[in-house]
């Protein structure tokens, strides 16, 4: 039996594309924490991106790059199993970034603070402002026509 925990504390990603959505056949259900664990040596990593962008797996400091198909998922299995323990892993794409443990192996979940509620989430990945930018320029935009509608 393949299982896969996340840490504790979580929230929904709402960044613009990028995304993990699995570990294997467990749903992170576009969660992003601080470390996951999976008991496989050999865990699936699924997301989407825009498509036909590059996504970049970074493993212990050996990157690995795919790509995102003309749906926007990727998929990324490594060629080899990792060894038990703690692995650091991130995921980049478009200038955004999600980082995180795998902790891979039963013997290696910190049951403890899995049921305490304990952990340390991270931020979302991608940049606001860019959206705030938008509704500052719609926003003077609908002032300006309001003001040569009302003086006419």
């Amino acid at each position: 039996m393949v299982m896969a925990l996340m840490g504790t504390s979580a929230f929904q990603v709402l960044a613009s594309g990028f995304n993990m959505k699995s570990i294997g056949a467990v749903s992170t259900d576009g969660k992003q924490v601080s470390q996951w664990w999976y008991t496989a040596s050999q865990p699936t990593i699924r997301g989407e991106a825009s498509p036909g962008t590059d996504v970049t797996v970074t493993i212990d400091d050996k990157p690995m790059v795919v790509s995102a198909d003309s749906a926007g998922e990727w998929v990324f299995t490594p060629a080899e199993g990792l060894s038990s323990g703690d692995h650091s892993v991130g995921l980049t794409s478009g200038g955004s970034q999600i980082d995180f443990t795998l902790t891979i192996g039963s013997e290696n979940v910190d049951w403890n603070a899995v049921e305490s509620g304990t952990g340390e989430a991270m931020p979302a990945a991608g940049v606001a402002w860019p959206t705030f930018l938008m509704i500052g320029i719609g926003g003077m935009m609908l002032m300006t026509a309001r003001k040569l509608l009302w003086t006419n």
